[in-house]
């Protein structure tokens, strides 16, 4: 731990608030690119197990051309927890909590502009032994939040796309989600927890120094369950909301305070206990990402 004064952040030349969030995106998972000709059916693996299947001209320019020549497909791969705090992809809809099976962004450009889908893409995603209902799991897409009571600036919700279950089948000894996406947007496989479940508010109060930070960024990693929610910061702490009492979390909270960081986490053992204490900490950028690279 460190004892002395963190140094001032060079690379601090924008809002704190942004920067925080700038700063774990880019450490965070990684945007894979392939480049297929699509004219031709093409199978892609990413280095997590997603598996896409694209059919022979699939895709066009946004006026409708058929794409011909090299086309680029994006991809990134969000599972772990470590990977939905550091990508800002919370598993809440409307702030209702959700285990989730795995998170994913596909999209595909060429000389630098976006296609578009006029055949779907078959999508594979890797079932994961953590999950506690792995056959409930039902298929989310990216969508607007409509929820504003704390923050304007949330704007990436997830939205149910079917209330069908997503199929799954086997291959070997694994077994993968499948499902269709008809558009490029964020996908994932996810459920609801707790329907019923008692729910309750938990705030993480940071303890420092620090009278107050410029910037606050924290979220719920729960133990129990694989989900993340995010926290919504105020002046002096961050709060999450319609958290089921039951279960049990670390609060990870990252502050900025000028042009310093800090990092604390904090555990909860039941929701209901409603506040944990987080005991911030001066560090370097390469050490909070090091911290939050190690949650499973």
């Amino acid at each position: 731990m460190m004892t002395q004064q963190a140094p001032l952040l060079k690379s601090l030349q924008c809002a704190p608030q942004v920067y925080l969030k700038e700063l774990l995106g880019l450490n965070g998972p990684s945007t894979q690119i392939f480049n297929i000709n699509p004219e031709k059916s093409t199978v892609l693996v990413g280095a997590k197990g997603t598996r896409l299947t694209f059919a022979p001209f699939s895709l066009t320019g946004l006026s409708g051309t058929p794409a011909r020549g090299i086309v680029e497909i994006h991809l990134k791969e969000v599972f772990t927890q470590s990977d939905m705090l550091m990508a800002a992809r919370p598993t809440t809809s409307e702030d209702r909590l959700m285990e989730s099976g795995g998170q994913l962004m596909i999209y595909a450009r060429q000389g630098g502009l976006p296609l578009q889908l006029v055949q779907p893409v078959s999508v594979s995603v890797p079932v994961s032994k953590k999950l506690r209902n792995p056959l409930s799991m039902r298929l989310f897409v990216g969508s607007t939040s409509t929820f504003q009571a704390y923050s304007v600036e949330q704007t990436f919700d997830w939205r149910m796309a079917s209330e069908k279950a997503v199929r799954i089948s086997k291959t070997g000894r694994q077994k993968y989600y499948n499902f269709q996406l008809h558009d490029f947007n964020w996908a994932g496989c996810d459920f609801f927890v707790s329907r019923r479940a008692s729910r309750c508010m938990v705030t993480a109060r940071p303890i420092s120094s620090v009278e107050r930070f410029d910037s606050l960024l924290g979220y719920l990693v729960f133990h129990d369950v694989h989900a993340v929610a995010r926290m919504y910061p105020g002046k002096h702490n961050c709060t999450a909301i319609n958290i089921p009492e039951k279960l049990s979390a670390t609060a990870h909270v990252v502050g900025l305070s000028k042009g310093r960081l800090f990092y604390g986490k904090g555990v909860i053992r039941r929701a209901s206990e409603k506040l944990v204490d987080v005991k911030m900490r001066p560090v370097l950028e390469k050490e909070l990402i090091g911290a939050l690279q190690k949650i499973h």
